[in-house]
């Protein structure tokens, strides 16, 4: 049986563009399981707005989150089966197709230069033969908020199961907010460095609460989820009893004197998607759910949150405390690690800044492209310690905020005390939600940094929570402790 480079280019793209946009229904379904059993108020609102972001997404196209991901594409390729063509190639043309075609976002560039290759390609493909003449493609785009939250220890064969376990719950506690949890933990167990790694990462399409076969490895990834679940660390960071949706351990056998262990942290965007060629047709295996959420956002925070019109004041700032919820209103400015990097060098050489920093609130965001008819794409945060290098260097130039999500270093904190500024935490992984808080986004500087480059965005009743304030306070570890009290 023969299959053409077209036809697998197609299907791919298709495989991209549905991952993207629609969120599996073993994943939607432990997330409304999960709000179930939430015990903290705050935890149940989040997962809320994540379960209404999933359907918007859906219902407009708009990826889940503007960080459309790294392909990971894993191929199970028939021996029998003849391509007509270049397998890899066909993929690599498919996901290029499917990111145009979708609207996602060009997040892949060159380790060294950084230079945006301009398609999302080349994805990360691993091709499996086995028997007969069928073709099976899964996509998994990867996030790398949750992806940068990854490791792989080398512990010694005494380290045992509870190293096992120890090691696996540090990484998470470690972690803490920046993989916008709640999500799946994926681990690999054996074989050398890079087979525990890719058995992390396979795990990761298994269906969320399934077991594996093996009843002590079973009972392993039960262990390591009550452990996890029991951290405090709650949806997005903000404290609560549901910080994983659930653990997959995948083992292969090993040397006798190593016990390699890779930790693949998945967001709560666990997004992949299948297709089969069997018979001489596609079979697409991603079942849609039927669930809508009835939630309309600003109602979700009309009773406790603060209305902030921007540029801000001092004084508005100097009132705001650790915990508060807000809704922004006005313009803010984007900027990532690159565009940061451009104004601390304009800075550095006494040029003119494209923008005046002082009183405004930098969003740490890369919008997926606008689709046509909508002002801007998915526009949900990035993770914000990479900007903690340069935030000292805007605040002192009269930045009075900073959004993103997760935390922020000891140093940042305690420049945000210094100058009197704050630093906001918005919905991780909920672009699509947030995107419909945006009014319109215009090009400012940097087009040649793509999704990194400085845009002005006019915000309306943006929802964001106070992390830190003037004090020093962090509503991180603030929520944890009284989540545990």
């Amino acid at each position: 049986m023969n299959l053409t480079e077209r036809e697998i280019t197609s299907i791919v793209s298709r495989l991209v563009q549905t991952a993207s946009c629609e969120l599996p229904q073993d994943v939607e379904t432990a997330l409304l399981a999960a709000r179930e059993r939430e015990e903290s108020q705050t935890g149940r609102r989040m997962l809320d707005i994540i379960l209404e972001n999933a359907g918007l997404a859906r219902r407009t196209g708009l990826p889940i989150c503007q960080d459309t991901g790294i392909d990971v594409v894993f191929v199970q390729l028939g021996q029998e089966l003849n391509i007509e063509g270049d397998l890899v190639g066909a993929i690599n043309e498919g996901i290029a197709l499917g990111t145009a075609e979708g609207w996602l976002r060009c997040s892949v560039c060159d380790p060294i230069t950084r230079k945006n290759t301009g398609d999302n390609t080349p994805a990360v493909v691993h091709v499996e033969p086995v028997a007969g003449d069928s073709l099976e493609i899964s996509v998994l785009p990867k996030g790398c908020g949750s992806e940068n939250m990854s490791t792989v220890v080398m512990l010694p064969p005494s380290a045992g199961e509870d190293g096992i376990v120890r090691a696996v719950v540090d990484q998470v506690l470690k972690a803490g907010p920046n993989p916008c949890p709640p999500g799946i933990i994926g681990i690999g167990i054996g074989g050398t460095m890079e087979k525990a790694a890719l058995l992390a990462k396979k795990a990761l399409l298994r269906p969320v609460g399934s077991k594996n076969s093996r009843d002590d490895l079973a009972e392993l990834e039960d262990r390591i989820f009550v452990q996890i679940n029991g951290l405090g660390i709650g949806p997005l960071g903000l404290a609560g009893s549901v910080t994983s949706l659930g653990v997959a351990v995948e083992v292969y056998p090993c040397h006798i004197a190593s016990l390699p262990l890779a930790i693949n942290i998945q967001c709560h965007a666990a997004r992949h998607c299948m297709a089969r060629w069997t018979d001489g047709s596609w079979l697409i295996v991603q079942p849609r759910s039927s669930f809508e959420n009835d939630v309309q956002h600003p109602a979700v925070f009309k009773d406790s949150a603060f209305h902030i019109d921007l540029p801000l004041s001092e004084s508005v700032v100097a009132d705001l405390r650790a915990g508060d919820w807000v809704l922004l209103n006005g313009i803010v400015y984007t900027g990532r690690d690159q565009t940061h990097r451009r104004l601390v060098e304009m800075l550095d050489s006494g040029a003119p800044l494209p923008i005046d920093l002082k009183g405004q609130l930098i969003y740490y965001v890369g919008p997926s492209p606008a689709p046509p008819g909508r002002p801007v794409g998915s526009a949900g945060p990035t993770t914000s310690y990479r900007m903690d290098a340069y935030t000292p260097r805007m605040l002192a130039e009269g930045v009075l905020a900073t959004m993103g999500k997760g935390r922020r270093s000891p140093e940042v904190r305690a420049a945000l005390k210094e100058h009197g500024a704050v630093y906001f935490a918005t919905i991780g992984g909920a672009g699509a939600y947030l995107a419909s808080c945006i009014e319109s986004c215009e090009l400012i500087a940097f087009p040649e940094l793509g999704p990194e480059a400085l845009y002005q965005m006019k915000v309306k009743d943006f929802p964001a929570i106070v992390i830190n304030d003037v004090t020093g306070a962090d509503f991180y570890e603030v929520a944890i402790k009284q989540h545990k009290a």
